[in-house]
């Protein structure tokens, strides 16, 4: 019955935005965010916890990580992530979206990172969309704003997940360091 109603209340959260792309099992962010705050707040609160498959842009402005990660990213990093087990980028709806327009996403620090910040900084540089298929789980905060409270999302991915986290440019797939 739980995953009956976990599967309604994704088709109703989609279906609420209208015309957002799925692609597979992935969620476009458009359909969920707009502006980095969750479009339909109390949905995504009774998500929270929850295992969520999303695609969207990279945010280039938002790239956070050690001072490994700041060696490879150069002036495209954007400070030091809180956690020294993670690195963080943020995510954004589309690809023309403002900077800071976006949600965090947490990621372990593992083999494939330098290859993954290689390619954000690569596309960065480039001026060229970073589309990216994220799996894991949502976490959300109540944010107040000047405008009223919003919800916030994060997600936390695990990269032990063959999937948790892959990129694409025109029609490949690709998983770094795997």
């Amino acid at each position: 019955m739980k995953r009956h109603l976990g599967v309604i209340a994704l088709v109703i959260l989609t279906s609420l935005v209208g015309c957002h792309k799925e692609m597979g099992d992935y969620i476009a962010v458009s359909a969920i965010s707009k502006n980095g705050f969750a479009r339909h707040g109390h949905e995504m609160r009774r998500r929270h916890g929850q295992d969520i498959k999303i695609w969207g842009f990279v945010d280039h402005a938002n790239l956070y990580g050690s001072n490994g990660a700041k060696t490879i990213l150069e002036d495209w990093w954007s400070g030091a992530e809180p956690y020294a087990t993670t690195w963080r980028f943020n995510l954004k709806a589309a690809a023309h979206d403002e900077a800071g327009h976006s949600f965090p996403v947490h990621v372990p620090n593992d083999q494939g990172r330098d290859a993954l910040l290689g390619v954000f900084l690569a596309d960065a540089r480039a001026q060229r969309p970073t589309k990216v298929f994220v799996q894991g789980k949502l976490f959300t905060f109540d944010a107040p704003t000047n405008f009223g409270p919003h919800t916030a999302c994060t997600w936390s991915c695990n990269r032990h997940e063959p999937s948790c986290l892959t990129f694409r440019r025109r029609s490949e797939t690709r998983h770094p360091g795997r």
